[in-house]
């Protein structure tokens, strides 16, 4: 949940593309992203949303990464590679939720 208690968009994303120590995740190479129910969600700049992969602990639960931010358009250097959106990660940069559920 936000921070006004609505439910932040949650969408997929390849965390392969992660850059500066976690604090940028590329997004999308279009305008849009897919939300966890399959739908198209259009990026634009502002936007607060997180971004999640299916991952696994140790144990072979479901554990995924998670990012939560501010939805910028990419910087050049990454747009020459062709993303077009990135997420600026907040504090918690790049987690697993089970790491994010021990500190609530």
């Amino acid at each position: 949940m936000s921070p006004e208690g609505t439910r932040v968009i949650r969408v997929h994303a390849d965390f392969n593309g992660v850059f500066q120590d976690g604090r940028m995740l590329c997004l999308s190479h279009g305008d849009t992203s897919t939300d966890e129910d399959g739908n198209k969600v259009i990026l634009c700049a502002g936007m607060l949303l997180t971004a999640f992969d299916e991952d696994t602990d140790e144990h072979g639960n479901r554990d995924n990464l998670i990012a939560t931010g501010t939805v910028e358009p990419a910087p050049d250097w990454l747009r020459k590679h062709g993303s077009k959106w990135v997420l600026m990660t907040d504090e918690n940069g790049v987690s697993h939720e089970s790491d994010l559920q021990e500190n609530e």
